[in-house]
């Protein structure tokens, strides 16, 4: 009773905590459940062991309750929240793997690929929704029509989603904040490159042309998501992953069956060369090295895949970047080929807004520095920060931007030797020449990769059938040499 006494204390004392001191119960409730466990198995106490789990569930819970003000969201609430969405998940998938067996894994399997396409979809209707809202506002602005007053009028009797993201950007722009920080808190999951381009062309008074290309690009993308396929990105991951769970069965349960009845019609028959092959992959990785290959495939199902789930729905911070951003920044750009296209891709926003920017009477010093506000990548944009110290000392522009690669044409660009004067028509050409090259060179990695991947896929699935059917022919043939005289 004493100890139940201690355990039920401890559980009230973190549920307040939970309340209280998020922060500090969400670091320290994993040490001490941890440390009534190990007290429970040094004890030989089951009633301590399984309580540890339930004060660790009920402190996540109370850690989720526990935000203040409704429009905010810290830390521990956000990881407690997905912790939880994690242990749920590893639940189910447990409980229909000890119910249903292999049947149960390969429906955990078929549940995780309808999440992915749930996701799939909520992203692409993310996109949509920004897309009309943006259009709409760039629509208003172009008619000269007072902002609040047409998007109450675009609101007007409709309930959906979009109707309550323009009247919440109404509503802030009514009690004045300005364009960019009105769609940031009516419209918070609006798309960071276009937050930042709106805030960026605010500035320097050229929000009409700036919106204007953030509908075309939007546009674009919108129109390129829901283009058919004939292969979708999930694809091979789902066949390799289905191709696994079958391999894994019928190595553990059928393979096994074959061997037998080899051995006992010929004695000390071996199965063919590709069924032991493909065999000891199996035991290698299942068996021989099963610790690594279940602690990896943990890290990947409960680790990796939520935070690139979690990285997908949350909008990037240009002003101050997530460390989850910087790392997948520092990771893309010291790739060899995920380089060319981030830095690719930046050089359009890049280009775009210096030339906005020099169009408005904007200076060079100061169209650089409107540059460090756009969402590029956070290694370009530290060239950027470069470029503009060397430009502030009194360095030659086009010299400058050379020696902190930012890439020779927009050197050239700025190069008053070459071209003067004709700064914002080479812009202005760039921009078209980056845009249509990052769309050449999508298409052109897409139709490299794709076929490629295809051979591969096949080569793996027809190597693994036959490996499957080369026991049954074998033993067909040793049946049909004991009947033939």
């Amino acid at each position: 009773m004493e100890t139940i006494a201690v355990l039920v204390s401890l559980l009230v004392l973190y549920v307040i905590l939970g309340f209280k001191r998020p922060g500090i119960t969400l670091i320290t409730s994993p040490i001490a459940c941890l440390l009534v466990a190990c007290a429970g198995i040094l004890s030989e106490t089951l009633e301590v062991v399984l309580f540890a789990p339930v004060i660790f569930v009920a402190t996540l819970a109370a850690v989720v309750i526990s935000r203040r003000e409704p429009d905010s969201e810290e830390w521990p609430q956000r990881w407690a929240k997905w912790i939880l969405i994690g242990l749920v998940f590893l639940l189910l998938f447990a409980t229909a793997a000890a119910v249903f067996g292999p049947l149960g894994i390969v429906g955990s399997a078929f549940f995780a690929l309808f999440v992915m396409l749930v996701i799939s979809y909520a992203l692409t209707s993310r996109q949509v929704i920004a897309a009309y809202v943006l259009s709409t506002i760039g629509s208003s602005m172009r008619q000269n029509l007072p902002l609040p007053m047409a998007l109450e009028s675009a609101a007007s009797g409709q309930i959906d989603n979009r109707a309550k993201i323009l009247r919440g950007i109404k509503d802030w722009l009514v009690q004045g904040y300005s364009l960019s920080e009105s769609i940031k808190r009516g419209f918070p999951k609006c798309p960071s490159y276009a937050m930042a381009m709106i805030a960026a062309a605010e500035r320097i008074n050229q929000l009409p042309t700036a919106i204007k290309a953030i509908e075309a690009d939007m546009a674009a993308k919108v129109d390129e998501r829901r283009k058919i396929r004939p292969v979708r990105l999930l694809y091979p991951v789902v066949l390799i992953s289905f191709t696994f769970i079958m391999v894994l069965g019928l190595m553990q349960f059928v393979i096994p069956k074959f061997m037998d009845v080899l051995r006992e019609m010929v004695g000390e028959a071996q199965l063919p060369a590709a069924t032991r092959f493909l065999l000891s992959i199996v035991n290698c990785v299942v068996y021989q090295k099963a610790a690594v290959f279940w602690s990896v495939l943990a890290f990947i199902v409960f680790v990796v895949v939520p935070l690139s789930i979690r990285i997908r729905f949350r909008a990037r911070r240009p002003e101050k970047p997530y460390l989850l951003s910087r790392i997948g920044d520092f990771i893309k750009w010291h790739l060899p080929v995920l380089h060319w296209f981030e830095k690719n891709y930046s050089l359009v926003q890049v280009v775009e807004l210096l030339r906005l920017s020099l169009n408005s009477g904007c200076t060079v010093n100061g169209a650089i520095s409107n540059t460090l506000s756009l969402d590029v990548n956070n290694c370009f944009k530290n060239r950027l920060q470069r470029w503009l110290s060397k430009v502030e000392t009194g360095e030659n522009i086009a010299a400058s931007a050379k020696a902190t690669k930012l890439g020779r044409p927009l050197a050239w660009a700025f190069d008053d030797k070459v071209n003067q004067g004709n700064t914002l028509s080479i812009l202005e050409t760039l921009e078209s020449f980056y845009r249509s090259n990052y769309s050449y060179r999508v298409n052109l990695a897409r139709f490299i990769i794709w076929p490629g991947v295809t051979i591969i896929m096949g080569a793996m699935v027809g190597f693994i059938v036959y490996a499957l059917f080369s026991p049954l022919v074998a033993i067909v043939n040793q049946t049909a040499s004991l009947v033939t005289p």
